[in-house]
């Protein structure tokens, strides 16, 4: 109901290296809030931050955020200014909306909110209701997964999208002509908005939008295209499996990667026996490219 929302929030902006940018949106919204926008120019090192505390006061967050600054920041990186102002609760639904705004992907394909409703003359027009950090397709990762997607898929395929997020992919492959989507991933508000997304964008490809990770591919036909866009620690233990479940054949893309994770990746690749693979890279993320052998 409306009179249970605050009547103010307190806006906080910071400016942090775009390296460690997912790691502080994170936190942020397991410790501190949901209402998070990111900010990204092409080109800059730095990623702009900017979430939402309800209420007009401090409510212990600054420490909290400094203190987790400065661990994720130890590399020598200068701590952000953290800026803050008071906003009515209309201002803040108004800001966000206004941060949020159609984007083209490649050549064809356009991704824009729900609000935003001119006309866009493209192959493949995606919908979304952003829910904050669930992919909207300015993320490099998320970029990168679309091109990939809209370069290698092919009309009947099936389709794992692991780390779903908002859907965008998913949503993707089934304008693509998929034979079926298995859409995961283990935050039940991706769930929720993954479903919604569905339902705006009338998608019919026979599918499931599951709670949970890897486990919810036990028992289940490999598939012929297999996303994870998540992040290094969380791929590799489950790297096996996830060539175990890319058909023969198909491809397995992995995303959410950093440099620095490039050497880890490939060694275990190698272990595995899939050596036939390329990378792309987007700014300070990679994403690989596997043809299951």
């Amino acid at each position: 109901m409306a009179g249970d929302r605050p009547e103010f929030y307190t806006e906080v902006k910071l400016r942090v290296p775009r390296r460690n940018a997912d790691a502080v949106c994170n936190f942020i919204i397991d410790n501190i809030t949901s209402g998070l926008v990111l900010e990204e120019e092409e080109g800059s090192q730095e990623t702009g931050v900017t979430f939402y505390v309800p209420g007009g006061g401090d409510r212990g967050y600054r420490k909290a955020l400094t203190d987790y600054l400065e661990q994720v920041l130890s590399d020598g990186a200068v701590m952000p200014e953290i800026e803050e102002r008071i906003i009515k609760n209309v201002e803040w639904v108004e800001q966000y909306k206004s941060s949020v705004k159609a984007i083209q992907i490649g050549d064809d394909i356009v991704v824009r909110p729900t609000w935003d409703s001119s006309p866009i003359d493209t192959k493949y027009e995606i919908v979304i209701e952003p829910k904050m950090a669930f992919g909207t397709g300015t993320h490099e990762t998320t970029r990168s997964c679309l091109k990939i997607v809209r370069q290698r898929f092919r009309p009947g395929m099936t389709f794992l999208d692991l780390g779903c997020g908002s859907g965008i992919l998913s949503i993707l492959a089934s304008k693509m002509g998929a034979e079926s989507i298995l859409a995961i991933d283990y935050d039940i508000a991706a769930v929720e908005n993954c479903r919604e997304n569905f339902a705006i964008n009338g998608v019919s490809t026979p599918h499931e939008i599951l709670f949970g990770s890897i486990e919810k591919c036990d028992g289940r036909k490999p598939f012929d295209f297999v996303c994870a866009n998540i992040i290094k620690s969380v791929i590799l233990p489950i790297l096996d499996r996830l060539v175990d479940i890319t058909k023969a054949g198909g491809l397995l893309v992995l995303s959410g990667l950093l440099p620095p994770d490039e050497e880890e990746i490939t060694a275990r690749l190698g272990e595995l026996e899939q050596t036939d693979f390329t990378i792309m890279p987007d700014n300070q993320w990679l994403s690989y490219i596997i043809q299951k052998r």
